[in-house]
């Protein structure tokens, strides 16, 4: 699928950044000096600014670029307009920082419409090697396209939005926000699968991607509201829960890479279905010389083997029942796992390979169909 840095937009400018500030004014040297030092990162960053011109609590720089010391990609903005400005102690803080009509070149080449961050603030004055950031506690963008170097086409996101709170050592533990019609060329899926979106009669992909969540800083716990990924004319999976273990130095040593520290207390997933899973059954039913029906009847028929690698029969026949229910009339699938006690990865990891089948029971693991919550 698609590299890591596409996932979330705000990657692309929120790497640069960190959370938020307060409010008080200076001229607009000293504020594009801080600005550029706290966009740094130390270092990290060349920070270049062709112009800083206004005053007061409106400052407006021009031709502004990012270039990252990795030689990567460089982000280069017309306009940065720092509205609001205000000294805040031994910060600068800004209402909103407005950067328009970017440029992306290097690995990924590309445009961006509008970023903007809101109740922003930054160091007066950072020492040359000190990894400060803009911090802050909204931000927007729009008009977004992307291309990766190996791409032809670019991936385009319509706008996106994330809000952040409970700042602890300048890390946020709470975050909330969306991304709205993230359109993925059918060129970036793998051709020749054995499945492709062109298949199912999609001429374009287009999802939405919804978040809500926090951490718990002193017990790394992550509590899920909702994480959901649309895919339009399609469906809707939603995952929901609370799950222990999640970084701190544990995870970082972990040899399973943070799945072993990690726990599940309660976590469910839930697919509700838009025509997707039709779609999928009638590619199939064709390839097969089937009627849909047929072949969901005769699919529904071997589920009871097809799980028979479980070892657990009386789970298999429950999540067989509620797959044959969702295949015959899909509408939604639930997978819920509420364990007793919580469960780390590496207890999962142990009954794997010593007993597969108790896994559902230790989970306490349920699969319904067409009972979305």
């Amino acid at each position: 699928m698609l590299s890591n840095r596409l996932v979330f937009v705000p990657v692309l400018v929120a790497g640069l950044l960190g959370p938020a500030g307060i409010a008080m004014a200076q001229d607009a040297s000293a504020v594009s000096d801080a600005f550029a030092a706290a966009m740094s990162r130390g270092g990290e960053m060349e920070v270049k600014i062709g112009s800083a011109s206004g005053g007061g609590d409106t400052v407006t720089l021009g031709e502004v670029s990012f270039v990252p010391k990795d030689g990567s990609t460089q982000t280069r903005f017309s306009q940065v307009e720092l509205t609001g400005v205000a000294e805040a102690g031994d910060d600068f803080a800004a209402d909103a920082i407005t950067m328009t009509d970017g440029a992306m070149s290097g690995d990924t080449t590309g445009t961006i419409g509008k970023v903007m961050i809101g109740e922003a603030s930054f160091p007066k004055k950072a020492a040359p090697d000190e990894k400060t950031r803009v911090s802050y506690r909204r931000m927007t963008g729009a008009e977004i396209s992307l291309t990766p170097k190996e791409r032809t086409e670019p991936l385009t996101i319509s706008t996106f939005t994330m809000d952040v709170s409970d700042i602890v050592d300048g890390v946020p533990q709470a975050s909330k926000g969306n991304a709205e019609a993230v359109t993925i060329p059918l060129s970036y899926f793998p051709a020749g699968g054995r499945i492709t979106p062109s298949d199912l009669g999609y001429e374009e992909t287009v999802f939405d991607v919804t978040w809500e969540g926090s951490r718990n800083a002193g017990s790394k716990a992550l509590s899920l509201d909702e994480v959901s990924l649309t895919l339009r004319d399609g469906g809707t999976l939603t995952a929901k829960g609370d799950l222990g273990g999640i970084g701190g130095e544990a995870a970082a040593t972990d040899p399973l890479g943070g799945l072993g520290t990690m726990s599940v207390a309660d976590f469910t997933l839930v697919y509700e279905d838009n025509s997707l899973a039709g779609r999928v059954l009638e590619h199939f039913a064709k390839q097969q010389g089937m009627t849909r029906e047929q072949y969901v009847d005769q699919l529904a028929a071997a589920l009871p083997f097809m799980l028979g690698f479980l070892q657990n029969p009386e789970f298999q026949s429950k999540a067989a029942a509620a797959l044959g229910t969702f295949l015959k009339d899909p509408r939604s699938l639930t997978v819920s796992l509420k364990p007793e006690a919580p469960v780390s990865g590496g207890q999962i990891v142990q009954l794997l390979s010593a007993a597969p089948q108790t896994i559902p029971d230790v989970l306490n693991a349920t699969v319904t169909a067409n009972q979305a919550e």
